[in-house]
């Protein structure tokens, strides 16, 4: 299959994307919205471009870089999506895939790269390139993406706490006695959406200076990139940015993106407290997901991570992998022989990553 690669700064690269992912239903971060975004954002030098098959039925984006391991294997690299810069896939982007046929668009790419990174790929979206002579499939990384099932709390006569575990339940409502009545306030327009945005940066960064460290947004290009997204996209019901209170006083900010009935937690600013039993991030999430719920939507989507207060609030969750495909090299068949005789010395996983 022929395969066109496409300057994303041509008008074709855009409409072409728009086209394709409305007839191949994505994620937030593969949508129009996100892309443009992304792609107006970035430098010249971390440009991706689209590869999309002739007959239109496939695309991605591809980033392009040279990385290196272990001090001395050299690779072209090639990466879905992303652009292979540290700096620039800091926003994290999940549940990403090849738009369409993504074992036909693999087999169709120039043969100028030796991997291609797909990161953060849903277990079910991984494509078969099983019939692709000598290529071979790594997981470099694994992970869930806890989730709330939204039409089972609609379902559920004792509401969404009764899904849970008796530990979280009690957690939850003995932080609903202490706390009182909490309110939401949802960001309408740009300027509630700046506000609460505002508010939530600063929540974000006092927790994380709290602990010695820089919180997501403190990278300007990154607080930049999100800006222009809340500011382009708060009219079209995309950007749920969530203040939740306790009469004047702010529980904490959540930041959502919201598409095809699909609500993804991106981050939140939390205030503190001096009361251990007052779990801000909790309450949040609760009073989010009851919102949500009524709202009419399938799924509260906690996005990917162990970490225990996504497990303790979900109903469920998907299989998130980070994959790296090789095409056959000498160079990689000498790398695996060292890591199996490695393993066989040294018992235990080996991290490989790029450089």
């Amino acid at each position: 299959m022929d395969l066109d690669v496409i300057d994303a700064r041509d008008p074709r690269a855009a409409a072409t994307w728009r086209d394709l992912e409305a007839r191949s239903p994505s994620s937030y971060f593969l949508s129009p919205a996100w892309v443009e975004t992304w792609l107006a954002s970035l430098p010249e030098d971390a440009m991706p471009h689209l590869a999309v098959t002739r007959d239109r039925s496939a695309a991605c984006w591809l980033g392009r870089r040279e990385v290196r391991r272990h001090g001395v294997l050299g690779s072209r690299a090639i990466f879905l999506n992303t652009t292979g810069f540290d700096r620039y896939d800091e926003v994290c982007i999940e549940h990403n895939k090849i738009l369409g046929n993504g074992a036909a668009l693999v087999a169709a790419l120039p043969k100028d790269w030796d991997e291609l990174f797909l990161p953060a790929v849903d277990d079910a979206a991984v494509p078969d390139l099983g019939a692709l002579r000598g290529y071979r499939v790594h997981i470099d990384r694994e992970s869930v993406a806890p989730f709330v099932d939204l039409d089972a709390v609609r379902a559920s006569e004792a509401g969404y706490l009764s899904l849970l575990g008796s530990n979280t339940r009690n957690q939850v409502r003995r932080a609903r006695r202490i706390i009182g009545d909490l309110e939401i306030e949802l960001a309408r327009d740009e300027a509630s959406a700046l506000d609460i945005y505002g508010e939530l940066l600063r929540l974000h960064a006092r927790t994380w200076s709290e602990r010695g460290q820089h919180g997501a947004f403190a990278d300007p290009w990154f607080e930049r990139f999100h800006r222009r997204l809340i500011t382009s996209r708060i009219a079209t019901g995309e950007i749920q940015l969530m203040r939740v209170r306790a009469g004047a006083m702010t529980i904490g900010c959540l930041y959502n993106f919201v598409y095809r009935g699909r609500v993804l937690f991106y981050q939140s600013g939390l205030a503190h407290f001096d009361d251990a039993h007052v779990k801000p991030g909790y309450l949040c999430h609760a009073a989010a997901v009851e919102y949500n719920a009524n709202a009419g939507h399938r799924v509260y989507d906690l996005l990917g991570g162990t970490t225990r207060y996504k497990q303790s609030l979900a109903t469920g969750a998907q299989r998130l992998l980070w994959l790296r495909v090789q095409r056959p090299r000498l160079r990689f068949a000498v790398e695996e022989q060292l890591r199996s005789w490695k393993r066989a010395l040294v018992p235990g996983p080996l991290a490989l990553r790029p450089a």
